[in-house]
C-alpha cells in the first residue's frame, strides 16, 4: 500500500481564569486521525501487573517502569498503546498534536511515539509541571520515531508532537524536536495548538540538549536566542489556518470573562474551520474529543473537583460528551473499550458500533442532544456548588450509565411523526 499525504491532525485548547465560568480551568482536544481507525476509552488502574512490574511495552520500544503511578482514563487508537488524549486522578490532562520539524522522521530508530509520551506522563505526573519534566526526559533519553499509524491506513510513517499540559494551577506548552524540547507556562488567558509550533523565543524552560543539537545540525548560528518554531519548522507544515480559526474562536468566546464548558464544545464541534474535520474529501476525520473541567485549587472542597467528557466515536457534532469522575471504586464498563484484535480487525466497541448502525436521522436526533445538554448541567452545577455534600462514590458509574443511555437512544426506534 502506497503511503497517502501526511495526515492533517488535532486541535488543543485551554482556558484560564479570568476568563472562564466560575473560574475553571478548561481544556479541550479533537483527535483527527485515519477515517477508518477505532478510537477507544479506556481506564489504567495504578495496580502494577506482572506484565508491566519492571518494563512498560509502549507501542514500539519497553520503558523501565516507574515505583508510582497513577490511575488514568484515556482516548486511544485501539491499534497501540499511547493515547491521543486523557486524564489522570490528580487532575493532570494533556492532549498532543504531530508537528513536523526539518529532522527527518522516517529514518530514525524505533523510539517512543508522542502517544506513548502522552500515557507515560499522564500515569507518573501529578501536577502539570511534573508532566512537562517526565515529557522532556522522555523525548531526550529515548527520542521520538517508529510508525505513528497503523499500517492498514497507508499514511505516512509519524512526526514529532507538541504537548498541551492542564492541572488545576496552571497550563503548559510543550514543543519539541526528534531529542530536544522547550515549554512555555501559561497562568491565565487562553491557548490552543494545532499542527504547526507555536513557540519562539518565548519558552520558559529548554532542554539542556537544545542548542547543542541545534548547532550540530546546522540550523542556527549561536548568536541570539534560539527560535524554536523558526529554528525547527519545514516549510511545507500544516495548521496554520487552523491555529488562527482556534484563536479566533477563543477571542471571541472568552469576551464576556465567562467561557463555559458548552463553549469548548462549540469550538470542538466547528466544522466551518476543520477543528471538526467531517471527511468530505479527506482521509483524515475527528475520531473521538474531549472536554475537562477542572476546579482550581483554591476551590476543592470535596472529593468532586473535576469532570472529564469523553465522546469516543467520531464526529463531536454527532457524537455525545459523556462525563466521567474519578471515585475511588469508579468503574469505567466495557462499552467503549475494543474488542482484541484476534476476534475483529476493526478493534470496534459497543458504543462505535451502536452508532456505526444508527441512521443519519437517528444520530441527529434531538433526544440525544438533550440528554446530553441536561446532563453537562447537572455536572456543572455540582462542581459549581463545590459542596461536601457532593458524595463521589455516588458517581462510580456515572460514565458507563451515560453511555449505556446513549446506545438505547440510538437504538429505539424515532418517534412517529404525526400530521
Amino acid at each position: 500500500m502506497t503511503n497517502k499525504s501526511i495526515a492533517r491532525s488535532c486541535d488543543t485548547f485551554v482556558v484560564l481564569p479570568p476568563l472562564t465560568d466560575s473560574t475553571f480551568h478548561i481544556f479541550g482536544k479533537n483527535s483527527d486521525r485515519p477515517a477508518s481507525e477505532v478510537q477507544e476509552i479506556i481506564f489504567v488502574s495504578k495496580e502494577h501487573t506482572t506484565e508491566n512490574k519492571d518494563h512498560v511495552h509502549c507501542t514500539h520500544i519497553q520503558v523501565p517502569q516507574a515505583s508510582t503511578t497513577y490511575r488514568c482514563i484515556l482516548s486511544k487508537p485501539a491499534w497501540c498503546w499511547g493515547a491521543e488524549m486523557g486524564a489522570n486522578e490528580h487532575g493532570v490532562c494533556i492532549g498532543n498534536e504531530a508537528v513536523f520539524s526539518k529532522i527527518a522522521y522516517h529514518t530514525r530508530d524505533m523510539a517512543l511515539t508522542g502517544l506513548d509520551i502522552v500515557r507515560l506522563a499522564l500515569e507518573r505526573a501529578k501536577t502539570a509541571k511534573l508532566a512537562v519534566e517526565i515529557i522532556g526526559d522522555l523525548v531526550v533519553k529515548y527520542g521520538q520515531g517508529g510508525t505513528c499509524y497503523n499500517p492498514t491506513a497507508g499514511f505516512s510513517s509519524g512526526y514529532d508532537n507538541s504537548f498541551l499540559v492542564v492541572d488545576s494551577d496552571e497550563a503548559w506548552v510543550v514543543e519539541t524536536c526528534d531529542r530536544v524540547w522547550v515549554a512555555k507556562q501559561i497562568k491565565e488567558g487562553y491557548y490552543n495548538i494545532s499542527n504547526i509550533y507555536t513557540i519562539e523565543d518565548d519558552y520558559t524552560i529548554q532542554s539542556n540538549n537544545l542548542e547543542t543539537f541545534a548547532k550540530d545540525k546546522k540550523l542556527w548560528n549561536g548568536k541570539e536566542k534560539l527560535n524554536f518554531a523558526e529554528t525547527f519548522q519545514t516549510s511545507s507544515a500544516c495548521g496554520h489556518s487552523r491555529l488562527k480559526a482556534g484563536q479566533k474562536l477563543l477571542e471571541n468566546l472568552t469576551k464576556n470573562g465567562n467561557f463555559s464548558v458548552f463553549d469548548m464544545i462549540s469550538i470542538l464541534r466547528d466544522d466551518q474551520s476543520d477543528i471538526c474535520m467531517l471527511g468530505d474529501g479527506d482521509d483524515c476525520i475527528t475520531t473521538a474529543s474531549q472536554v475537562s473541567v477542572l476546579l482550581p485549587t483554591n476551590k476543592k472542597t470535596s472529593q468532586l473537583n473535576a469532570c472529564h467528557f469523553f465522546t469516543g466515536t467520531p464526529n463531536p457534532k454527532t457524537s455525545l460528551f459523556k462525563p466521567f469522575i474519578f471515585t475511588d471504586k469508579v468503574e469505567l464498563g466495557p462499552l467503549t473499550v475494543s474488542t482484541p484484535v484476534e476476534i475483529t480487525s476493526h478493534r470496534i466497541h459497543p458504543l462505535y458500533s451502536a452508532r456505526q448502525k444508527a441512521s443519519r436521522e437517528q444520530l441527529e436526533d434531538k433526544r440525544l442532544k438533550d440528554f446530553e445538554h441536561e446532563g453537562i448541567i447537572e455536572i456543572i452545577g455540582k462542581l459549581k456548588s463545590s459542596s461536601n455534600e457532593n458524595n463521589a462514590d455516588t458517581f462510580d458509574t456515572l460514565f458507563h450509565d451515560t453511555v449505556s443511555a446513549e446506545i438505547e437512544l440510538l437504538r429505539e426506534h424515532l418517534p412517529t411523526k404525526h400530521s
